[in-house]
This record gives structure tokens, C-alpha cells and sequence, in this order.
């Protein structure tokens, strides 16, 4: 049953605002990348090393906008398998959102720091994309318990999307494990255990989404 609150409005009402949002975001990031100073600006050999030294802000640019991409584009597929908006998901809208804006400042500190060997830039940026993709996952699976999924969508669509959401996230966290050693061997083992625990949340329900979906199927007629 589609859910009835107080709030209520189309999905597509959001687009402007996130669309907006992600452009910024996207456009922002270029920014931590400035033109070098040089002393003496005829200098070849100077202006090289400039732009070598400028060279890991230059990557962290290119794989936060493609990572920032990225989260448009699923975001969006993910809102359009949506009917409407209620409170819980505009919630998660705008705390995803919220995550956008702040990645132009930890691309900047992850760019700048990183390649001196500060792995603290690392607890910056990586938090940062977990929740980015927690917050994906969330989204969806309230959009589900709350019945605002379109109807006309097949059910093994929906729970495809579901399960991505979740080994997504899972990745992740296993990718993760290594940093977290910087925090200790009680994050790295939290970030596996939690790992574990989403990829067989997602094996249980695909499993689960193949049952409804057999028992859904019209027999076939037996020949007679």
C-alpha cells in the first residue's frame, strides 16, 4: 500500500534541485586546481615541475567528478523507479545531497594531503563515498517498505536494484578494509563483518525475490 503522510509530492518535483546540486558540486571541484606561479614564468624546466606537483590534485579532480557522476546517474535511476516523494525519502534526498556539496572540500584534502603520505585524507574521503552509497541503499529500501515503488515495474527489477544497492555497498566496505587499519584492527574487522553481513543480505534476497517471483508465474497448461 502506497504510503500517505502528510508530505506527499512527485518524484520528478526533486530533478531541478538535484541536477542543480551535482552541477555545482561537479563544477566546484575544478577549483582546487589553479594555475601555477612561477618565478620565473619563461622557464620550461619550472613550469614542468609546477604541473607535476600539481599533478595528484589533478586525479583526485578526475575520480571525484567521476565518481560524483556516477552517483548522479544512480540516484537518478533510482528516483525514477519512484512514484512519489513522502518525508522519510525527502529526508534521504537532502542528506544526500548535503554529502554532494561537502566532496568538493575532501577531493581538495584528499588531492593536497595524499601524496605526502597523510592517510588521514583517507578517512575524509572514503566515510564520505560509504555514506554516499548507505544513503543510496536506505533510499530505496524505504521506497520499497513504504510502498512508493511504481507498480508497473517487474518485481525482479526492483529487487535487481536492491540487491545492487546492497553488494554495492559491500565492495565497498571489503575495498575498505585495509584503510580502516589506520583506525585499528577493530575497524578493519567492523568493515568486514559489515561487508559480510550486506552480501549475504543480498544473496538472501535474491533468493527470496525468486521464490515470490516463481510463485507468481501462471502455470503453464498441462498437456492434456
Amino acid at each position: 500500500m502506497q504510503s500517505k503522510g502528510p508530505f506527499n509530492l512527485s518524484s520528478h518535483r526533486l530533478d531541478p534541485l538535484i541536477d542543480g546540486i551535482f552541477a555545482v558540486a561537479l563544477t566546484v571541484l575544478v577549483l582546487e586546481v589553479k594555475v601555477p606561479e612561477l618565478e620565473h614564468p619563461s622557464s620550461a624546466r619550472e613550469l614542468a615541475t609546477a604541473v607535476a606537483a600539481s599533478a595528484p590534485l589533478v586525479i583526485a579532480y578526475f575520480v571525484s567528478f567521476a565518481l560524483l557522476g556516477l552517483f548522479w546517474v544512480w540516484h537518478h535511476g533510482l528516483k525514477d523507479k519512484v512514484t512519489r516523494i513522502d518525508g522519510a525519502l525527502l529526508s534521504c534526498t537532502l542528506a544526500f545531497l548535503s554529502l554532494v556539496c561537502f566532496f568538493p572540500f575532501a577531493a581538495a584534502v584528499f588531492g593536497r594531503y595524499m601524496i605526502h603520505g597523510n592517510l588521514v585524507a583517507l578517512l575524509v574521503y572514503l566515510p564520505l563515498v560509504g555514506l554516499l552509497l548507505a544513503i543510496q541503499l536506505l533510499y530505496f529500501y524505504l521506497a520499497m517498505r513504504r510502498g512508493l515503488v511504481r507498480e508497473d515495474l517487474p518485481a525482479e527489477q526492483v529487487a535487481t536494484s536492491h540487491r545492487i544497492n546492497l553488494y554495492s555497498l559491500a565492495v565497498f566496505l571489503l575495498s575498505c578494509t585495509p584503510a580502516a587499519l589506520i583506525l585499528g584492527i577493530a575497524a578493519a574487522s567492523a568493515c568486514l563483518v559489515c561487508s559480510a553481513l550486506l552480501a549475504y543480505a543480498g544473496m538472501r534476497y535474491r533468493s527470496r525475490a525468486s521464490v515470490v517471483a516463481q510463485a507468481l508465474e501462471p502455470e503453464s497448461p498441462q498437456a492434456g
